[in-house]
């Protein structure tokens, strides 16, 4: 249970610094292009960082501030560290983030512009994960990671997601169709329509993830990517230890939804043709969750893609 304390203030936090409510968009120009008979796009990136995970970044700093800690830390390619130093900054908390040596972070000068402290840990995420988590413990600061003992909460924070969708359409949609990275925002939007009795198919998109690696291939358990590259491109999605993996895979089996893989080439086609025909400038990685949409069998139904921007689109 999720004090509801926290969950005022949470609220409350969240209208005062602008996150959440972010536009929900018909994407007309798309529909025709790619042959889907309806398509809405919902667009983070008018979060301030740009990204959803301003959302969990929030719940994870007032949770610290609750227990009375003032620095929380996390691992991140750069999104989710941004996130967390935009929060920290806005509650005058601070954060630690621990960038990955294997990862290019292209986001770092933003990150230490926004006063984070800045950790290179060796190897890849899940070693930088473990790194972080294990000087939080050390430390007595809070662990803001994904999969970690708060979990609970950034499902939390991702659904308001799903009830931001259902209250502007009225309805839910067919599909929703959402990126994977460690899977918390795919399984927090599940669980947000689930919260209203609401059963959309849920769409997982990704790029060398090994969560959606079985998905695609119906195995329905982690299915490690044999040579996995990460790159610049698909660094929020890659890997091969997902934090929360078990429970994306269960929100695919119970929506009667479905994992599709999308290489980098097509996700950066997917960013042109996104911002050729709406406008929007959004992050390769994330328009996958569109693209992905176009390799099911059948697209006559209503869609929402769940996107993320290369920056702040505005509200």
């Amino acid at each position: 249970m999720i004090p509801l304390e926290l969950i005022r203030e949470y609220e409350k936090q969240m209208r005062e610094l602008r996150i959440g409510s972010t536009p929900l968009l018909r994407a007309q120009k798309l529909e025709k292009r790619l042959g889907i008979r309806r398509l809405h796009l919902k667009l983070e990136g008018a979060n301030p960082s740009g990204t959803h995970k301003d959302r969990m970044a929030l719940i994870y700093a007032l949770d610290a501030r609750s227990k009375g800690i003032d620095t929380v830390v996390a691992a991140t390619c750069g999104n989710y560290g941004a996130a967390l130093a935009y929060v920290c900054d806005k509650l005058d908390m601070d954060c630690e983030v621990y960038l990955p040596s294997q990862f290019s972070a292209p986001r770092r000068p933003e990150l230490e512009r926004m006063g984070a402290k800045i950790v290179v840990s060796d190897g890849l995420y899940e070693d930088a994960v473990a790194k972080s988590t294990q000087d939080a413990s050390k430390k007595g600061y809070y662990n803001a990671n994904a999969g970690g003992a708060a979990k609970e909460l950034g499902f939390y924070a991702y659904a308001y997601i799903a009830k931001e969708i259902a209250k502007d359409l009225g309805r839910q949609p067919d599909w929703v169709s959402v990126p994977v990275g460690n899977g918390t925002c795919f399984v927090g939007v599940w669980n947000g329509f689930r919260s209203m009795s609401m059963k959309p198919r849920m769409l997982g998109v990704s790029n060398n993830n090994s969560t959606i690696r079985g998905a695609a291939l119906k195995t329905w358990v982690d299915t490690p990517v044999p040579d996995i590259k990460f790159t610049e491109v698909n660094e929020p999605l890659a890997g091969n230890v997902i934090l929360d993996s078990e429970e994306t895979i269960s929100a695919i089996v119970e929506s009667n939804g479905a994992g599709i893989e999308v290489p980098d080439e097509e996700l950066v086609d997917a960013s042109e043709v996104i911002m050729k025909e709406e406008g929007k400038d959004i992050l390769p990685a994330a328009a996958g969750a569109v693209w992905g949409i176009t390799k099911l069998e059948s697209k006559n139904h209503m869609f929402v893609a769940v996107l993320t921007s290369r920056g702040h689109l505005g509200h």
